[in-house]
């Protein structure tokens, strides 16, 4: 086993001089316990990744469908001994930030722009929440997969457009904190200059008449949702 040496102040967007990585790449898979994935597809994930980070027991996740994580980070109270010592690993035992928040700021501190995130159910609902404030808090661009289809972080200023492979898909757009909707468009509800909070508004089941949908805020955070077939994933554009 290779221990890092990790920080009480590791914090998301820290810049992490000395684990700078030149060769910054484009698949970027972060894997978390959640265990929810069909195996197929978290495999087929992992081997369409140019670099994987697994959060702390994740990595064993990751072992028992014969994938090895290229690091994994966290506090190691979940990782079994077995793959410590077979797996480069970085021990971080601030209690002042999840496991998921350390996957972020690793990935950031690399210069990575961009992740996706795999393992988010789980069946534990704060900690399906937790993962969401995780990366609504990080400035990288973020995507989350889930069992029926992948999600996107959307921030204020940002203009997302996804593709999709068929209309009459499933597509939700919830604010993770209160947010002005500039434009979301190629739904059957669409929205234009609208207020999202979780307390008055949100947009949930809505539904695909077009194949590419698009989202802009003008203030805030969002998760934007959209259902996609199992034989869709993965897949790594917009």
């Amino acid at each position: 086993m290779r221990v890092l040496a990790g920080s009480n102040n590791l914090k998301i967007g820290r810049d992490l001089k000395y684990w700078y990585n030149p060769f910054v790449k484009h698949r970027v898979l972060g894997v978390l316990a959640g265990g929810d994935l069909d195996s197929r597809i978290l495999r087929a994930w992992a081997d369409s990744a140019d670099f994987i980070i697994a959060a702390d027991g994740a990595a064993d996740l990751l072992l028992g469908h014969g994938v090895s994580a290229h690091i994994t980070i966290g506090d190691l109270d979940s990782l079994s001994e077995s793959s410590r010592s077979r797996l480069e690993v970085i021990h971080d035992p601030d209690q002042d930030t999840t496991d998921a928040d350390k996957l972020l700021a690793l990935a950031h501190a690399q210069g990575h722009r961009s992740i996706t995130l795999a393992g988010v159910e789980g069946d534990l609902p704060d900690h399906v929440l937790a993962v969401l404030s995780s990366a609504a808090r990080s400035p990288l661009q973020i995507r989350m997969v889930y069992r029926r289809g992948v999600a996107w972080i959307v921030r204020q200023n940002d203009r997302l457009e996804v593709s999709l492979p068929e209309t009459g898909r499933r597509v939700s757009l919830l604010p993770v904190v209160p947010s002005q909707v500039e434009l979301f468009s190629g739904v059957e509800w669409p929205l234009a200059d609208s207020p999202l909070a979780m307390d008055t508004m949100v947009s949930i089941s809505n539904r695909a008449v077009e194949r590419q949908i698009s989202v802009q805020l003008r203030s805030g955070v969002a998760w934007l949702f959209a259902e996609l077939p199992p034989d869709h994933l993965p897949f790594w554009t917009n």
